[in-house]
């Protein structure tokens, strides 16, 4: 790597959609120079996700995700990060939750209760409808229309902000991975009406944004959000605080940090400010 920088968003195979134990991760992260590496694994609790998302992977086995799967994770996060740690690399334990009002009580007591360092909170559905599965996300945005589902994305993010449980809102704007198809240029400028409140919101309640390359990967064209959101919050007083990969393997770890990490200031040498300037 060109510049001291992290990969802050990292799926292990304890999330059930990805592949790579956290030491061969870390292993690609010392070998490609990172300064740190944090992992990020799906925490989704929401019982409509239950079936699909709703399990860690623990010895090849599907348990569903709960306290106990989140200890034996972050045990495993804790015991190679102090493999790595003399050499230079440093571990993060995170997790990143798929947001939902709902669940607000229930997380509040555990995520207190965990010992994390990061813990990312994104927006999965709307509508009560999976916007980033492929098996339902393409027909959602082919028959409604921007305007149906828009407000209730904008929606679930001032949530995350106003309940103070996340470091981070992830992988924003990412509707535009299924819904760019759908709706063409439109879906690049649907986030205007509503990004003064949120940013609002964002720095009242002191939550960050990630820049996520996954972007890239997907075929959109451009991260995470889109520079133009970058743009906008920077010019609110909003900070990116981190820079996150959404690997789900060890081959897609730092995927374009090159060119990414050029654009994201705040985060060289080695981070951020913890707060917001009072």
């Amino acid at each position: 790597m060109q510049y001291p920088i992290g990969d802050s968003h990292v799926h292990p195979d304890f999330s059930v959609d990805a592949k790579g134990s956290i030491r061969e991760y870390c292993k690609r992260a010392f070998d490609m120079g990172l300064f740190e590496i944090t992992f990020t694994t799906h925490y989704e609790i929401l019982p409509e996700r239950k079936d699909r998302m709703g399990f860690f992977t623990i010895d090849g086995l599907k348990v569903p995700a709960g306290p106990d799967t989140v200890k034996r994770y972050v045990e495993e996060v804790r015991a190679v990060g102090e493999e790595f740690f003399p050499a230079g690399l440093k571990v993060g334990c995170g997790l990143e939750v798929g947001w939902d009002r709902t669940l607000y009580d229930r997380l509040a007591k555990e995520l207190e209760s965990f010992d994390l360092d990061f813990v990312i909170g994104s927006i999965h559905d709307v509508c009560d409808t999976p916007i980033l599965e492929r098996e339902f996300s393409p027909a959602f945005f082919a028959n409604h229309p921007i305007d149906y589902w828009i407000g209730d994305y904008f929606k679930r993010a001032e949530e995350i902000a106003e309940s103070e449980l996340f470091d981070v809102l992830g992988h924003f704007d990412c509707y535009k991975r299924y819904g760019q198809a759908a709706y063409g240029e439109a879906i690049k400028t649907a986030h205007e009406p509503y990004l003064d409140n949120l940013f609002d919101k964002m720095k009242k309640h002191r939550l960050f944004l990630e820049l996520n390359t996954a972007g890239i990967r997907h075929g959109v064209g451009e991260y995470y959000p889109s520079m133009a959101i970058i743009n906008a919050a920077r010019r609110a007083g909003v900070r990116v605080s981190a820079l996150g990969s959404d690997a789900h393997n060890p081959d897609q770890l730092a995927f374009d940090f090159e060119n990414a990490a050029q654009l994201v200031h705040e985060l060289l040498p080695c981070g951020p400010e913890d707060e917001y300037e009072q």
